[in-house]
């Protein structure tokens, strides 16, 4: 039976990675990746039937009493949705707005309801209940409210009922059109923004490349923003197009009190760290670490969102310990979920990331703060 389901397991995790593989693959060929195109197109004309179908009207677009603002991406994962919603949120409340986050909460047990994950003061959900990423959110920023559910509308009138607040941020909501946004604002990675072009399962868009034309901005993500530039996006048109690059934040580590102690990341600096994450773009962290000079004794990486077992605590302890590391550095999202749930035998960080706009950081809040009084 033991050994039925370790097959199982191993022939479901190589057919994943051989799908990960084609949809990342410019040029991929065989029967596999023709049968992943034929469904790539099936799937690319309903969802373009569906956008048609409520630009026409045929379902219903919802409309909330404030100002609505969504975050969201054309491809699958790794845009980095949820720093650009923490900058966002952040300005805005140092611009003096009430804002409150809507979250749909993915993988978290309050999916398929409406729930207040803090009131801006107190966080009221563990991650396991609320999703790693709203978590995140809600131990990182004061004075901001977050609800989580998949209802958007729902939620949204949950939010305004308790907290009134002047701008509603939704994360993740590019292909959320039952609710009406007054901006869209799609993250493109700049390295490769629209994947290989194809849509799902052939490729990683999320929806035809065309559909971009839906924003009001784009944001290129992980971009140079050291020199002033025209960029041009495709399907963008004249709408505007601002860069930003991810940059390490600071350390998070919990101390023998249970309490957060943030450090600056020069903390591990020639220190050896090995290195494990379950972002869309694992690799990218590993760079990350070491463009901060650590000393990289082994990485794990794991899919976007994975709900580590024991086990694979168990196992990636092991790893660190057996390549020498004296310490261990995952990202913050992942560390929420996991620094509780085993003994660590090394001291064990999270490195926070942050955006930075640079030359467009004041042209960026100026376009959203004129729309906020429009």
């Amino acid at each position: 039976m033991v050994l039925t389901t370790n097959w199982k397991a191993q022939m479901k995790q190589s057919i994943q990675k051989k799908i990960e593989t084609i949809m990342r693959s410019d040029n991929a060929t065989g029967v596999f990746a023709f049968l992943l195109l034929v469904l790539s197109i099936l799937y690319s004309a309903i969802i373009t039937m569906r956008v048609r179908f409520y630009q026409w009207g045929l379902f219903r677009t919802h409309r909330l009493s404030c100002k609505v603002i969504s975050i969201g991406n054309i491809t699958l994962g790794g845009a980095g949705k949820t720093p650009m919603t923490i900058y966002l949120a952040k300005t805005l409340y140092r611009l003096g707005f009430r804002v409150v986050i809507l979250s749909r909460g993915y993988k978290g047990q309050l999916e398929q309801s409406c729930s207040i994950i803090t009131d801006g003061k107190t966080v009221f959900m563990d991650p396991e209940t609320a999703g790693d990423e709203p978590y995140l959110m809600a131990e990182k920023l004061t004075g901001i409210p977050i609800v989580v559910g998949k209802n958007r509308y729902e939620c949204g009138q949950l939010a305004i009922k308790k907290f009134t607040p002047q701008v509603i941020l939704l994360d993740d909501a590019f292909q959320h059109l039952s609710l009406y946004r007054d901006i869209n604002i799609v993250l493109m990675d700049f390295t490769r923004p629209l994947g290989n072009r194809h849509v799902i399962p052939r490729g990683l868009l999320r929806e035809p490349a065309p559909n971009v034309d839906r924003s009001d901005l784009v944001i290129l993500t992980r971009a140079d923003i050291d020199h002033s530039h025209s960029q041009t996006v495709p399907y963008v048109g004249n709408k505007p197009v601002f860069r930003c690059r991810h940059e390490p934040d600071q350390l998070m580590h919990t101390d023998d009190n249970g309490n957060i102690v943030l450090f600056s990341p020069d903390k591990l600096t020639n220190q050896k760290v090995y290195a494990f994450s379950g972002i869309a773009n694992n690799y990218d962290f590993v760079q990350m670490l070491s463009g901060l000079q650590y000393q990289i004794t082994g990485s794990s990486g794991f899919d976007d969102h994975h709900n580590y077992s024991d086990f694979d605590l168990e196992t990636i302890a092991a790893n660190a310990q057996n390549s020498s590391a004296k310490f261990i550095v995952t990202t913050e999202k992942d560390y929420v979920k996991i620094v509780k749930k085993i003994n660590w035998p090394l001291p064990i960080f999270a490195l926070g990331i942050k955006l930075n706009f640079g030359l467009d950081s004041q042209k960026f809040e100026s376009i959203i703060q004129s729309k906020m009084v429009t």
